[in-house]
């Protein structure tokens, strides 16, 4: 018999036979063609009332772009409301639906690797949806020729819709791989798409509604409803990388969920963090780059929002990897053996499973994120530090900086310091002023970093003493939410207002991260300010040093306490595996073997006879002699 040929990696990407399978009986049911003729029917209902409505009674038009804008608008919020509603329905009973069929075990079966059963329901799920976009667009064209939409715009809300529907259908099919029922990953997915469906409609509803009220509260909203083109790219990029890395993160899981447990579920999502870790802080130092600057508020705002969000992102690793179990599969360590061991004692060895592995994985991340932060902040201020060529940026930063409104009052203050001390020296402060606020940017980074180290030494501490890494990561997770909110909570009680003035919210990550950025301004302001009010800042600046300084002591000595403690644990653990894998060895050493080769060849030679009644004619075997009656 030939040898069946192994298909090669583009033909088992692109030619998934689960997902052709899907797709032919979602073509071959009513129901995919039912609710998409339903659909289509809304669709083009809204369109003709619109449309009749807008017109006179001579059916002409007074303001065609507006009618435009607006049926453009309604016809987006409707395609968004069937996302929500409509989508989980062919994606949240992906890998459920096999449970209930009981063809789950006969799919696990196949040839098909764990990532291509995934990669199959992902695709098939993926295609169904975007029949929806495809059919919806020559409506969206037509209300595009009434004019009112800019091309670029068009364009980039067609593609942020065809990025909700792919991370929609995704995470339907994690859902799926959840549970063993259809009803609640249907459940879990609706409420998951209803969460990201109300989120982009307020936001699509304030920028086309209004976005004139929302520029002026918010400057950065007036860039993203004209946007340069450098801005509109980066914009478009920035979301399609982040819904890459959602969905990623969707498909390792669901991987994972499909593979049996002595498999290596932890290289792929380590390998994903650690390019998270690097590509978050590249799109925030990109945005600094590419986009205006309104103001220098808005510009640290917005680097604040991005180092939290990065340090949110961390925690889903270390509430993870430090939880997996001390000892990896013999299949896995099997797999270790062939690395090359230059590789593996470089620190690849971090990427495989293990708690201790992912607690240094953790660690790695923490180091190489913040880092990248860091210098994302200094490209900050560096942009900065170049708008101040303007005159009425520097009065406009000055203003801010000594706690002046940004009203014509401030900005007249802000103008007669400058026509007194002459813009060079005013410029000089402001740059000062400036080194000092990314200086408490930095420590708001250690802060962040603490809290992630010490997150996760608490989840690999839980891990070591003998529960399972699900249970690990609820009870880490819960620790952690206590920690970020208790203190800070019960010092609302204690009536301390000022930052430096709380005593029991200091230990909370939430008050460091504030007393960090406070720490900065304060210091800044001392060579800003007279020296009657220096004296003032220099106080409140001291407080806030003793207040962070209290915070970073106590965390690194809870962290490095539990760091000793681990590796003491990890140590014992390590050694009573390697006495049972020895007592074991020596066991199936001092065993008798079962069968020896003299007895393998006797059975094979009795085997092998023929049977009496194909044996050549002769004198009768002499058998064994019969044994007598019994007394």
């Amino acid at each position: 018999m030939a040898e069946t040929e192994t298909p090669g990696i583009l033909k088992r990407l692109f030619m998934n036979p689960l997902a052709v399978r899907e797709l032919r009986v979602a073509c071959r049911s009513w129901k995919l063609v039912i609710i998409l003729t339903a659909y289509l029917l809304v669709q083009g209902a809204i369109f003709s009332i619109w449309l009749f409505v807008s017109s006179d009674s001579a059916g002409l038009y007074e303001d065609p772009t507006s009618i435009g804008s607006g049926l453009f608008t309604t016809l987006a919020v409707v395609l968004v409301i069937v996302v929500m509603l409509v989508f989980p329905a062919f994606s949240s009973t992906a890998i459920a639906s096999e449970h209930e069929r009981k063809s789950f075990d006969l799919l696990l079966l196949t040839p098909l690797a764990p990532w291509e059963i995934a990669l199959g329901k992902f695709f098939a799920a993926g295609i169904q949806a975007s029949i929806f976009l495809v059919a919806t667009v020559p409506l969206f064209a037509m209300a595009n020729l009434f004019g009112g939409i800019k091309p670029e715009v068009f364009f980039a809300i067609l593609w942020m819709l065809v990025l909700l529907s792919l991370l929609i259908s995704f995470l339907g099919v994690f859902a799926s791989s959840l549970v063993t029922k259809s009803i609640p990953a249907v459940l879990v997915t609706y409420l998951f798409a209803l969460f990201f469906g109300m989120i982009l409609l307020t936001v699509f509803i304030i920028l086309m509604v209004a976005r004139t009220l929302a520029a002026a509260t918010f400057p950065l909203v007036a860039f993203l409803t004209d946007p340069t083109l450098n801005e509109g790219i980066y914009y478009v990029t920035t979301l399609t990388v982040s819904c890459a890395i959602y969905c990623t993160f969707l498909f390792l899981s669901t991987t994972n969920r499909l593979k049996p447990t002595s498999h290596n579920k932890s290289t792929g999502l380590r390998l994903f963090w650690t390019a998270v870790a690097i590509v978050v802080p590249v799109q925030i130092g990109a945005y600094f780059l590419m986009s205006r600057l309104p103001s220098h508020d808005a510009a640290l705002t917005t680097l604040i929002m991005s180092a939290l969000y990065l340090g949110a992102l961390l925690l889903v690793p270390a509430l993870s990897a430090p939880a997996e179990a001390p000892v990896a599969s013999r299949r896995v360590r099997r797999e270790m053996s062939k690395l090359p061991q230059g590789l593996v004692k470089g620190g690849g060895a971090m990427f495989f499973p293990g708690g201790a592995r992912g607690a240094a994985h953790s660690a790695m991340l923490v180091g190489v994120g913040m880092l990248l932060l860091a210098v994302a902040g200094w490209l900050t201020f560096g942009q900065l530090e170049s708008r101040l060529d303007d005159v009425s940026m520097v009065a406009a930063d000055y203003a801010q900086m000594m706690e002046v409104t940004s009203s014509r009052a401030g900005t007249g203050t802000a103008m007669t310091r400058l026509m007194s001390g002459g813009i060079e020296g005013v410029k000089q402060e402001v740059v000062t002023f400036y080194g000092h606020e990314y200086n408490g940017f930095l420590l708001m980074l250690v802060a962040i970093a603490l809290t992630v180290l010490v997150t996760s030494q608490i989840t690999w501490r839980i891990s070591l003493s003998g529960l399972s890494k699900s249970l690990s990561g609820v009870l880490a997770a819960l620790m952690l939410v206590v920690w970020l909110a208790v203190p800070w909570i019960g010092e609302q009680f204690s009536g301390n207002g000022s930052l430096e003035d709380q005593k029991f919210a200091q230990f909370s990550p939430i008050h460091a991260c504030m007393t960090s950025i406070a720490h900065g301004k304060a210091t800044g302001r001392i060579a800003l300010v007279d020296p009657d009010r220096a004296k003032q800042y220099e106080l409140r600046a001291e407080r806030l040093n003793v207040r962070w300084w209290t915070f970073t002591g106590v965390t690194a000595a809870l962290g490095l306490g539990l760091l000793g403690l681990n590796i003491v644990s990890h140590r014992k653990v390590m050694k009573l595996v390697a006495q049972a894998t020895a007592n074991a060895e020596q066991r199936h050493e001092s065993m008798p073997p079962q069968v020896t080769q003299a007895a393998l060849e006797q059975v094979l030679q009795q085997v092998t006879q023929p049977l009496p009644d194909q044996m050549p004619p002769g004198p009768p075997m002499q058998g064994p002699p019969m044994a007598g009656p019994p007394a």
